[in-house]
């Protein structure tokens, strides 16, 4: 890299001016699309880097959006996160990533931190805060856009989910197609809005098929795989509770009832039929070809990602709400079968 190298000379070998220069670094969807190129080309030339102390003087952003998730070995957010980081990219943005583990105080701090740094905007994707810690965090002004679960008072922010209740509810539905009536529910213990109305949705279904909902079905874990594995152990040694057929809240913990199932010689479909929610990459594998709820986590990514730039880019917008329900699809694959009553 010439150290030398100045915006003034980017502009001069690129036949712009310093002020469209400026533009492709802050605002490029201000640039026409082949103006942008030949100036990106320019940059990348000549290897220029932009002071970036400079830059946040000028345009009192610092060009960094925080991400905030759960559980970063989850299949599930490592394609989110991707694609979120991939939208960013394209307009000269990186983004600072935090994991919380799942711990509500730690996802505050995190928060907290990144308003501190000054972040330009900030994408939860694994909120358990409390509504007042998030409207105290709100009063910053910096834009925040909630991703896979929600707030209490979802209406007052910007956020981009699937329909979990029409999940769960599609998910139940199609076992109960299949001729099951012991379901069993697999799902969080925390009091999330996707955990929740995913439930609600499995209810939903039974009630309709007039089947009880009966807390001996009902399992909670971590959303992770090692916590699916010890749920689906405790499945399988239930006795008259043991189920025939079991709803998972997410792949990761479906994946590891398989893997229970394994260990005490148990056949997926024909003795347990297992359905999930999320269709990350490993369902489709072809040991697995888990039958899933999909929430099409690449769209979701992008969109939130979008979301959050063109509240960065747009101050006038941020008071226009932008709160995206994506339909689920059921992705039949191998995991689910129609039940044996003559093995009942």
């Amino acid at each position: 890299m010439d150290k030398g190298i100045t915006i003034n000379d980017i502009a001069r070998e690129a036949g712009v001016s310093k002020a469209t220069v400026s533009r492709v670094l802050n605002n490029p969807e201000k640039v026409a699309k082949r103006t942008r190129e030949r100036v990106l080309k320019v940059i990348q030339q000549r290897n220029y880097h932009p002071n970036p102390l400079a830059q946040s003087l000028t345009t009192r952003r610092t060009g960094i959006v925080g991400v905030v998730i759960s559980d970063i070995t989850n299949p599930f957010y490592a394609v989110m996160v991707r694609n979120i980081e991939e939208v960013c990219r394209s307009y000269q943005y990186h983004i600072f990533l935090c994991n919380t583990n799942g711990r509500e105080e730690e996802e505050e701090l995190y928060v907290r931190s990144l308003m501190g740094k000054k972040v330009d905007g900030i994408i939860l994707g694994a909120t358990r805060m409390n509504d007042q810690a998030i409207q105290s965090l709100a009063q910053n002004q910096t834009p925040m856009v909630f991703v896979s679960r929600l707030p209490e008072n979802r209406e007052q922010y910007d956020y981009v989910i699937v329909d979990s209740v029409l999940g769960g509810y599609l998910a139940t539905k199609y076992l109960l197609s299949l001729g099951h009536t012991k379901i069993a529910y697999l799902g969080g213990h925390w009091p999330t809005s996707s955990n929740l109305e995913r439930l609600e949705g499995y209810k939903k279904a039974l009630a309709e098929a007039g089947i009880e909902a009966k807390e001996e079905y009902i399992y909670c874990g971590e959303f992770r795989m090692e916590n699916g594995y010890q749920e689906g152990m405790r499945m399988l040694r239930a006795g008259e509770y043991r189920p025939t057929a079991v709803f998972s809240a997410n792949d990761a913990m479906a994946i590891g009832v398989f893997e229970a199932c394994n260990e005490q010689g148990v056949k997926v479909p024909e003795e347990l039929s297992v359905i999930g929610f999320d269709d990350i990459p490993l369902s489709s594998l072809g040991l697995i070809q888990l039958t899933t709820i999909s929430q099409s986590i690449a769209e979701v990514g992008a969109l939130s990602g979008r979301i959050i730039m063109d509240k960065i880019l747009n101050p006038d917008k941020r008071d226009i709400r932008q709160q995206i329900v994506f339909p689920p699809k059921l992705v039949i694959r191998k995991s689910c079968a129609r039940i044996d009553k003559t093995k009942i």
